[in-house]
């Protein structure tokens, strides 16, 4: 892979969060969510009050979470040098980030639902597909948790003398996975801090994974920066 390829694949990784912000947060106005314990006539007249919006939203939040494919893959691939002959870390990060990747999309394609028939269906059923989308976006942590266990594993795993990831970027990825774990209270509440409007279920896993995502790409670009003038990429 040539260094350009290498920096196009990374930079999809911000403009991943650039695209959720504006479709999922900023056009359907899903920040803050709303609540798990909304009457369904309440959930229809919210998402009927912004219907283009969230429709828009949803779009856009869909082809986001397509660019984590690129992005992950990216990030594997300048971990490959840290493993022998069977690369099994980098692996299990690509067929994590592939899983992801249909986990978030899967779940805008259910929002999208939603709002496809909003106006001839009952709210109930409205409401149970609302949730079922919510559950798909939130609560299935283990293959996020699983790819940034093998991400930190293989990060501390790099022994040449100029790693392209420091050692806190493994530490920020164990984090990360860990604090995945929480998201999936939102199947035992519909209110408080656990819910999917709450701190711990939402807040905490979204803006971990902002954070996550910034701090293993610099580290990356550097490393690709560092490689081409050494004449390596």
């Amino acid at each position: 892979m040539n260094t350009k390829s290498q920096l196009v694949c990374l930079w999809t990784g911000p403009a991943m969060l650039l695209f959720f912000w504006l479709g999922f947060m900023y056009c359907a106005e899903y920040l803050p969510p709303p609540s798990a314990a909304q009457t369904p006539d309440e959930l229809v007249a919210m998402i009927k009050a912004n219907l283009g919006g969230f429709r828009l939203g949803m779009l856009i939040t869909m082809f986001g979470f397509a660019l984590m494919i690129p992005w992950g893959v990216a990030i594997a691939a300048r971990l490959r040098p840290t493993e022998g002959s069977f690369p099994v870390l980098t692996y299990t990060q690509i067929g994590c980030v592939a899983a992801a990747s249909l986990i978030g999309q899967g779940a805008t394609w259910i929002f999208e639902v939603v709002a496809y028939r909003l106006d001839d269906t009952d709210p109930y059923i409205i409401r149970a597909i609302h949730d079922l989308a919510w559950f798909t976006f939130l609560a299935p942590w283990p293959s996020f948790t699983v790819w940034c266990f093998a991400q930190g594993v293989a990060i501390f795993r790099d022994r040449r003398p100029t790693p392209d990831f420091p050692r806190w970027a493994g530490y920020l990825s164990i984090w990360t996975g860990v604090l995945f774990v929480p998201a999936c209270l939102i199947f035992w509440f519909k209110v408080g801090p656990f819910s999917w409007n709450g701190l711990i279920a939402f807040y905490v896993p979204v803006f971990i994974f902002f954070i996550w995502v910034a701090g293993v790409t610099i580290p990356a670009l550097i490393s690709v920066h560092r490689d081409a003038r050494l004449g390596v990429a």
